[in-house]
């Protein structure tokens, strides 16, 4: 049996720094890199409620949607297109050198602003 109480806080916290610094490389327009740790931060956000929800240690994946399914998230369909648009700068983030170049910074505050109101209602709903 693990301790939820202490999983959770550490998945938040971890989610919480995730968080700044993806706010700090945006800023500093290390966009691919940013967008790995967005995704990072809603995926121990993700894996945080599904500790909550199931009293056991997340699955081993990365994949946003399914974690929200895992966590029986009541996700909107914005919410859930969300999770999806963002799943693939998990796989970005770490193979940049071959994808050439990223996003425009235009799309990736609009991105961004957006991943930041779910990320959010994630951490308040802990």
């Amino acid at each position: 049996m693990i301790n939820v109480e202490k999983q959770v806080n550490q998945l938040r916290d971890g989610a919480l720094d995730a968080w700044d610094n993806a706010a700090y490389l945006i800023k500093g327009k290390r966009i691919w890199l940013g967008l790995f740790a967005a995704h990072l931060a809603v995926e121990k956000a993700l894996k945080a409620h599904v500790i909550k929800e199931t009293q056991d240690i997340p699955p081993f994946i990365h994949n946003l949607p399914q974690l929200a399914d895992v966590a029986k998230l009541e996700l909107n369909e914005k919410q859930r297109n969300l999770l999806a648009d963002l799943n693939p700068y998990n796989i970005r983030g770490r193979y940049q050198e071959s994808l050439g170049s990223p996003p425009p910074m235009s799309e990736v505050k609009i991105m961004m602003k957006q991943v930041k109101e779910l990320f959010e209602w994630l951490i308040k709903s802990l």
